[in-house]
C-alpha cells in the first residue's frame, strides 16, 4: 500500500467512525436540510469531533466489556424464536407466499409484517399464516414509514426473539449450506468477537435474466444471474442483530447499535459500519437481493414508492443494478418444495 493510498484508508476510516458515533444527526440533517447540510456540518464538526472521541472511548472500554457480558448471560437464556423477520410492504401479493415459505425452509420461525395500504390480496394471501401465529400483521399507514414499523417492531417484540433479520419483500436470506438453519450460522458467526450484535448480510444483487414481461416460474427459479462476487453494489448489506442490543432502526440498512456493539461479516472476523461492508464476503450467509426482476416488475414496483422517505424508483436506478454477470442456479435446491408449498 502507497502512502497516497494509507492516508485515504486513514482519512476515510475516520470520517466513517465520526459518521458512526453522530449518524442519528448527521442522516437528519441531510434528510430535512440537504440544501444547506455541508455547511451545517462544518459550523458543527468541533462538537461531532468531540461526540465521536468521547463515545468512541467509552465503546471500546466500558461499553465493549458491557455489551459482552450481556451477550454471555443470554447464551443460557431461551427465547420464543430464535430468528425473527420484520418486514414492511405494499402491495406485494405476487411474491409473497414464495417469501414466507422459503424462510421458514432456513429456519425462520416468526415474521412481524407491516402492511403499508395494500390494495391488493395481501392480507388474503397472509390469513393463513397469521392464524396459525407463524406472521403478526400490523397495518400501517402513511408514506415511508419503514423505520417506524421497524422501531415498533423492536419496541415491542425485542424480548422474544434472539435476533431479528429486517428485510425486504425482494431479499432472501440464502445460507452457504442449502438447508442450515439460519440460527445457527448466526450464533457461530458472532460467537467469533465477544461484542458482536449482528451480522452485515452482504447483498447477492441478481439481475432481470433477460425477462422484459413477468416469468411464469417462481422467483428463485426464474432469475438464476447475478452480479459476479467482487461487483461493489454487493458491499451493500442489510443487518440481522440482536435487538436488545440496538437503540433503533438509523437507516433502512442498519441500526444504531449500543455503545459497545458493534456489527460483523458473515465472517464474524472484520467488524461492519454502516450501510455497507468493506470486507465483502459470501461466506456462511448472505442476501440475495431480487431487486430488478423483469421490466414488467419493475414498473409495478415504481408505482409504489419508497419505503423510507417520499419518493419512486426510476430505470435509471434499475439499469445501475441490472447485474447479470454469473449464472447461478444455488436457489434451485428448494424449487421443489417451493413449488408444493406455494400451490
Amino acid at each position: 500500500m502507497t502512502f497516497k493510498q494509507a492516508f485515504g484508508y486513514i482519512t476515510f476510516e475516520t470520517w466513517l467512525d465520526c459518521f458512526i458515533y453522530n449518524n442519528k444527526y448527521i442522516l437528519w440533517l441531510r434528510r430535512n436540510h440537504r440544501k444547506w447540510s455541508k455547511l451545517i456540518l462544518l459550523l458543527t464538526s468541533p462538537y461531532l469531533l468531540l461526540n465521536w472521541a468521547t463515545k468512541a472511548c467509552y465503546a471500546k472500554s466500558i461499553g465493549k466489556w458491557d455489551i459482552a457480558k450481556k451477550i454471555k448471560k443470554e447464551m443460557f437464556q431461551t427465547f420464543k424464536h430464535e430468528i425473527a423477520i420484520v418486514a414492511i410492504a405494499k402491495n406485494e401479493g405476487l411474491y409473497l407466499k414464495e417469501w414466507i415459505e422459503y424462510h421458514k425452509l432456513v429456519g425462520v420461525t416468526k415474521i412481524y409484517f407491516y402492511d403499508n395500504e395494500s390494495e391488493d390480496n395481501t392480507k388474503e394471501i397472509l390469513k393463513p399464516y397469521i392464524e396459525s401465529d407463524f406472521i403478526e400483521y400490523i397495518y400501517i399507514n402513511g408514506k415511508g414509514r419503514q423505520l417506524d414499523a421497524y422501531n415498533d417492531a423492536i419496541k415491542r417484540h425485542k424480548n422474544e426473539c434472539r435476533f431479528m433479520a429486517f428485510i425486504d419483500l425482494d431479499e432472501y436470506i440464502m445460507p452457504e449450506n442449502a438447508f442450515e438453519p439460519i440460527g445457527e450460522i448466526v450464533n457461530r458467526v458472532l460467537s467469533k468477537r465477544h461484542n458482536a450484535a449482528g451480522i452485515a448480510l452482504n447483498w447477492c444483487i441478481y439481475g432481470n435474466s433477460g425477462y422484459k414481461t413477468r416469468p411464469n416460474g417462481l422467483i428463485t427459479e426464474s432469475y438464476i444471474d447475478r452480479a459476479a462476487e467482487t461487483n461493489p453494489m454487493n458491499h451493500m448489506i442489510k443487518t440481522l442483530c440482536n435487538p436488545r442490543l440496538v437503540h433503533y432502526y438509523i437507516s433502512p440498512h442498519y441500526p444504531q447499535y449500543k455503545l459497545g456493539a458493534i456489527s460483523v461479516d458473515s465472517t464474524g472476523l472484520h467488524r461492519s459500519k454502516g450501510w455497507f461492508c468493506r470486507n465483502l464476503t459470501f461466506k456462511n450467509i448472505r442476501l440475495n437481493h431480487y431487486f430488478c426482476k423483469s421490466e414488467e416488475d419493475f414498473r409495478i414496483k415504481k408505482g409504489r414508492g419508497l419505503g423510507d422517505r417520499v419518493g419512486s424508483y426510476d430505470f435509471t436506478k434499475y439499469n445501475s443494478m441490472n447485474f447479470n454477470e454469473i449464472h447461478d442456479e444455488s436457489m434451485l435446491t428448494y424449487r421443489d418444495i417451493l413449488y408444493k408449498a406455494t400451490k
